[in-house]
């Protein structure tokens, strides 16, 4: 069948060339539009469900809300993970699906589950919210506002109805979390000793509240010739009229609010707080849709922004735009591997004009880049894959394997014609040199497919990252392949017919005068040959384990997300002073662009923090200053405080992290069991023994320890003598210290919540008993004479995964063998830990995921080992053929190691996946030798002897040597960026195989051939 190709595509030249011409053009079509994204989505969908329950605390939550949500939940197709956080007057859960799944489906599902939460959960609390599905990121830009003129209030009434739903109206916006500011409530502040004067209860109020708020329609009048609406207004519409309502009677006389309570407009409970370069203002998060991409949203909502700004201005509210852009580092990222994309097609096209010293030869070659490339690309866009780092790594990778199919066919029509008289039969020349080297490429091309394999069937967050990357190489390599039996020929034909090609290059013939001379020597030593083979096997087999190894290096972004947190308990007010102060520090820092900092949680947010944790995002600007310079000074800034705990990540560190254990942390420990006491000891000696390791950095527990809470405990006797009831009193407590809400304002374009509170109360913990209760006949009572009240430590939160109570351990290591780590600190608790009974570890973070991927990538290697026996046998059909190209494998790991070692020691799993990958590109080499070995005795009849394999080699070494050398310029302008944006997991990889093909080119054209000539028995119907 690759005999007919050939002959069908030199029969029918001009066809081949102008259809190729046409799916190019399709090609670049696609490219031009093509999505670009920085990462393919490695987060598995998820959805966070979050229920408010005011006033009660971390464990009346978790009891009351949490676990009966849980039950719930239980049981839920394709639901891979539930995590939950109770804390004060909030659940909030995490539901992580399978990756196979339809997301919507699954949210739908969660969805009809969570609607049977009536008479589940306790009166007053709020209905479950589920978040809408955002991509791996979720960060799309956070911006924020500031100004000097207008109030926290008036400032969030312009953000909460002006902006955001400016912001919503962007399509592939899911969300948008406020942060800062004051929302407007309009609140009734009863005073409890006039209430109790007029004889009139708490109940009153909120039920006159609402009657004077509630707006009902007044109708139609139908007239003979039209119809008319009544249109009525809410009774309660504004301060003054809402303050005339009547709540009852009282001696005849009726009693409006407003002469009980005092009506005006103020600020709700905060939740959050932000900051901007260290003044107060509001911050905006918005996060990606599910599936949108990130560079389009992200720039259509900056247009969006960008024509409200002005408008704003006038208004006295200035804009900060891009205080976290993940957009910014996609677009450095694209256009560094763009650039890289291009030098090494640069290279590439200056190789070939070198080495074959023939314009037209290294068209022909070069032609197979943009036709399979391009080709790809609209394949990939066929089927609704981005164009990410991963995808185009994948091309990169491919460049060298796509230009050596055509090459290899070039080159040996030109070394033919060199040889060959003036009357030869061009086209049975041409013919016969294509189909000369297309069966032995066609095995070489198919067994570097098959070694990426095992990086096309991982699993889990790194097959996320990588299974693109394997998809674009794979096709753009089978593609180079159809390139190379079509339109490579018929180019050839049409360009090369009648050209005489000059003679071979200069340093090739040096090249092949050193090559033969050391074959001849090595042949005459063979146990000198036989221990250098073995010797750089064991050294690479030995010395590779021995390397650190992470998951994924560190990603140079130009956005860092500082976690801070203070002691448990804290005010808003107080860890907003402290910001103040550390952002103010940070500013300073010659490179630091912005600063903006985040307080507890939005409302509804994603992430329900304390008020006493927040993150600082911050801006740098490596062009003024070296990175890691800055780094340094933002850590100097958070060292000054050494009551607060800080971890420093970048944006997709974070988002790593998350993703895979929850934390953002790189390594932790989950103590998991029913008694929390038990947990926190066993948590508390964990850290202990972490902090004695080396390179341990930053350790801590996530779960925070037990804050003062104040308990109020009622005293049944004394309710019953004050003939009160305990619903009565808890409702006064609640409306007296977070505000009863009895109504929400309906306005035109925009709600504001009505609620009732109590006057007077203070802000210590003394004045909590002094709250007045109306008892038996109107009779004031203050609860301490009803209620037990004592200040005692209380939980302030408790973790949940899969239903199941934990304590978290999360460590920063500081050096760069993480798995190094994770190995000591295992053996270190096993040794130091005693675990009481109904408790165990589980241990999560990149460390655990790289240890996952290495077996998995070993198991997936193994069988991928096994199918390239498999194809060498059907290759060749001599066992002596196979041996020879599997002795030569492990010698081809000792320049990958030695690269790795250089370029800093550790085993990333770009690196790995670069192992994987250089076993297929070494074994292309020798099938391509042994297979020209095979021809020479087949088909040329040459007995086999040294003066064949020395001619064999001889005649190898440039399409050898070219093939080597075009995947290293293809991969160095990438190896060279290792530690640039966009270059961090492909570059570790390039690394590795451009040392493995330093290592693996020796090997076939100085080892093989004197192996072979001793070892090796062609036969004449070898080849054939």
């Amino acid at each position: 069948m690759l005999a007919a190709i050939v002959r069908a595509s030199l029969g029918h030249p001009r066809i081949v060339t102008a259809l190729a011409c046409l799916i190019a053009l399709l090609g670049l079509a696609a490219l031009l539009s093509a999505r670009f994204d920085v990462f393919p989505d490695f987060a598995p969908p998820h959805v966070l469900v979050q229920t408010e329950a005011p006033g009660l605390d971390a464990t009346q939550v978790e009891a009351l809300v949490t676990r009966p949500l849980e039950d719930l939940l239980a049981g839920t197709e394709n639901v891979k993970t539930v995590r939950s956080t109770s804390s004060q007057g909030l659940s909030a859960m995490q539901v992580v699906f399978d990756r196979t799944g339809d997301p919507y489906r699954q949210r739908q599902v969660v969805t009809e589950r969570l609607a049977e939460t009536a008479g589940v959960l306790p009166e007053g609390t709020g209905a479950p919210l589920l978040s809408p599905l955002s991509s791996s990121m979720e960060y799309l830009v956070h911006f924020g506002y500031t100004s000097d003129r207008l109030s926290a209030v008036e400032l969030r009434d312009i953000v909460q109805w002006i902006v955001k739903p400016q912001i919503l109206a962007v399509p592939g916006v899911a969300q948008a979390q406020i942060f800062g500011g004051a929302v407007r409530e309009r609140q009734i502040e009863v005073d409890p000793i006039k209430l109790a004067a007029a004889g009139l209860t708490l109940d009153d109020v909120v039920a006159t509240a609402k009657r004077a708020t509630t707006l009902i329609g007044g109708g139609y009048l139908e007239t003979p010739t039209q119809r008319i609406v009544i249109r009525t207004q809410a009774p309660g519409a504004t301060l003054e009229a809402l303050g005339s309502a009547v709540v009852g009677t009282h001696a005849g006389l009726p009693v409006r609010l407003q002469d009980i309570a005092l009506i005006r407009d103020g600020a709700e409970p905060r939740f959050g707080d932000a900051l901007i370069a260290g003044k107060p203002g509001i911050l905006i998060e918005t996060s990606t849709q599910f599936g949108a991409n990130t560079l389009d949203v992200t720039r259509a909502l900056e247009e969006r922004l960008d024509a409200l700004a002005p408008a704003l201005a006038k208004q006295g509210v200035e804009y900060h735009p891009a205080l976290l852009r993940p957009a910014s580092f996609i677009e450095s990222a694209i256009e560094k591997l763009r650039n890289s994309l291009l030098i090494g097609t640069v290279l590439v096209v200056a190789l070939l004009l070198v080495t074959l010293r023939d314009w037209r030869g290294a068209l022909v070659s070069f032609s197979a880049i943009p036709l399979a490339l391009l080709t790809t690309v609209w394949i990939l866009e066929a089927v609704g894959l981005s164009l990410n780092t991963m995808t185009l790594g994948g091309l990169v990778v491919a460049l060298g394997v796509v230009v050596d199919d055509a090459v290899i066919d070039v080159e040996n029509i030109l070394r033919r014609r060199r040889v060959s008289g003036p009357e030869v039969d061009l086209v049975a020349l041409f013919i016969g040199a294509s189909l000369e080297v297309r069966r032995p490429v066609f095995y070489a091309t198919a067994a570097v497919a098959v070694a990426f394999l095992p990086i096309l069937m991982m699993s889990g967050l790194q097959g996320a990252f990588f299974r693109p990357l394997s998809i674009a190489f794979l096709l753009a390599v089978g593609l180079s392949l159809l390139v190379a039996m079509s339109a490579t020929p018929a180019m050839s034909v049409l360009i090369m017919a009648r050209h005489q090609p000059k003679p071979e290059a200069r340093f090739l013939k040096y090249c092949k005068r050193g090559q033969l001379s050391t074959i001849a020597w090595l042949h005459q030593r063979p146990r000198v040959l036989i221990g250098i083979v073995a010797a750089t096997g064991i050294a690479g087999m030995v010395f590779l384990p021995l390397l650190g190894a992470r998951l994924l290096p560190d990603f140079r972004e130009n956005y860092l997300i500082a976690h801070a947190s203070l002691r448990a308990g804290i005010s808003l007010t107080e860890t907003a002073r402290v910001g103040e102060q550390i952002s103010k520090g940070l500013m300073a820092i010659p490179g630091v662009k912005s600063v903006a900092e985040q307080i507890g949680r939005a409302e509804n947010g994603q992430d329900p923090d304390a008020p006493n944790k927040s993150e600082f995002e911050v801006q740098i600007d490596p062009k003024l200053r070296n990175a890691t310079e800055i780094d340094a000074a933002i850590r100097d800034v958070f060292d000054d405080y050494p009551n607060q705990l800080v971890e420093i990540y970048s944006v997709l560190a974070e988002r790593i992290g998350e993703t895979l254990s929850g934390e953002s942390a790189p390594f932790s420990i989950s103590v998991i069991g029913s008694d929390l006491d038990a947990d926190d000891r066993v948590g508390a000696q964990i850290v202990e023994v972490l902090q004695h390791l080396p390179g341990s950095g930053n350790v801590r527990l996530t779960v925070p320890p037990r804050e003062a809470e104040l308990h109020v405990e009622l005293e049944p006797e004394q309710l019953a003598a004050n003939g009160l009831q305990a619903a009565d009193v808890l409702e006064t407590l609640n409306a007296a210290y977070h505000g009863t809400v009895a109504a929400e304002l309906k306005q035109a374009d925009r709600s504001v919540p009505v609620a009732v509170r109590i006057a007077g109360t203070g802000a210590d913990p003394q004045s909590v008993g002094a709250l007045l209760l109306r008892g038996r006949d109107g009779a004031v009572t203050r609860l301490s004479a009803v209620a037990k009240i004592t200040t005692e430590l209380a939980r302030s939160l408790v973790d949940h995964e899969d239903g199941l109570r934990r304590q978290i351990v999360v460590a920063t290591p500081t050096g760069a063998d993480q798995v190094g780590f994770a190995r000591a600190a295992r053996k270190a608790v096993a040794q130091k830990v005693a675990l009481p009974a109904g408790v165990y570890l589980r241990y999560g973070g990149a460390a655990e995921a790289q240890a996952a991927a290495a077996h998995e990538l070993l198991l997936h290697s193994a069988a991928a080992f096994v199918l390239i026996v498999l194809l060498l046998g059907l290759a060749f059909g001599s066992s002596r053929h196979v041996l020879l190209v599997l002795l030569a494998l492990p010698s081809t790991l000792i320049g990958g190691v030695v690269a790795v070692a250089v370029t800093g020691g550790t085993l990333t799993l770009g690196a790995m996946v670069g192992f994987v990958a250089l076993f297929g590109m070494a074994a292309r080499n020798t099938i391509l030798l042994i297979s020209h070995y095979d021809h020479l005795v087949a088909e040329e009849h040459e007995p086999w002897t040294l003066a064949t394999s020395l001619r064999g080699a001889e005649e190898r070494l440039t399409p050898v040597l070219l093939t080597a050398l075009l995947t290293a310029l293809a991969l160095l302008p990438v190896a060279l960026q290792l530690h640039q944006p966009g270059h961090e997991i492909e570059g570790p990889m390039a690394v590795v195989i451009l040392g493995g093909l330093v290592s693996s080119t020796l090997v076939s054209l100085l080892l093989i051939p004197p192996l072979a000539a001793r070892w090796l028995r062609p036969s004449a119907a070898a080849g054939k």
